[in-house]
């Protein structure tokens, strides 16, 4: 049983999992209206998640979509013989662990769940940069309808767009002034202290030979 959201790192891992484990493996994608009354507001729709599995080579059969408890009639009607999932309890309401009956009749296969990216993970990745990702779609041609934004939201973003813009450039001018002065000056500098190095090395030799030969006599 999976939701399949955003189908990533963790499903595909707890896959390889189960296939060293079973000869046959079925992946059970819970309902759009199942997942967003008990879980939360989906970001792939049910017909997403259940083509994203179904491509996944670990998976044998997809039943989409697929009821939020199993239990024993479910498993007789798909001639299903363990169920996966990690052992915590799964409460859902006043049932401390929904997984209980299937445990009670040793049908129940316990596995470690890898902990990776998860889909609410992705969902406060794409939170934190909020007003980039708009500015990206917006930029790339998408309405401010289609991204559920106000008229005024929509200006803002494109003034913040401008004086970043204006920032890149002035900071592109600064940087291509100071590299074109620096260059000739440092050259200047290197130019004028080579004869001063040059006098006091030829100044320091004779005056080492003028030490030597007083020695000498």
């Amino acid at each position: 049983s999976n939701i399949c959201e955003c189908n990533g790192f963790t499903e595909i891992q707890f896959n390889i999992i189960i296939r060293n484990i079973v000869t046959l493996q079925f992946l059970q994608v819970a309902s759009d209206k199942d997942t967003e009354a008990l879980k939360g507001q989906t970001v792939m729709t049910e017909e997403e998640r259940c083509e994203s599995v179904r491509h996944c080579k670990y998976v044998d059969e997809v039943i989409c979509p697929g009821p939020w408890t199993v239990n024993l009639e479910f498993l007789e009607q798909h001639k299903i013989d363990f169920v996966v999932q990690n052992n915590a309890p799964y409460p859902m309401g006043d049932i401390p662990d929904i997984y209980k009956p299937i445990k009670d009749l040793g049908m129940f296969l316990p596995v470690v769940r890898t902990e990776t990216v998860s889909t609410s993970d992705y969902i406060t990745r794409i939170i934190s940069e909020y007003d980039s990702y708009l500015s990206r779609n917006l930029e790339r041609g998408y309405s401010r309808k289609e991204l559920n934004i106000t008229f005024l939201k929509e200006k803002r973003l494109e003034v913040r767009r401008t004086v970043e813009g204006v920032h890149r450039m002035i900071n592109g001018y600064i940087t291509d002034f100071l590299e074109y002065f620096y260059q000739p000056i440092s050259h200047r500098i290197i130019n004028f202290m080579s004869p001063v190095c040059s006098d006091n090395e030829e100044e320091g030799e004779t005056e080492g030979n003028e030490a030597n030969e007083q020695d000498n006599k």
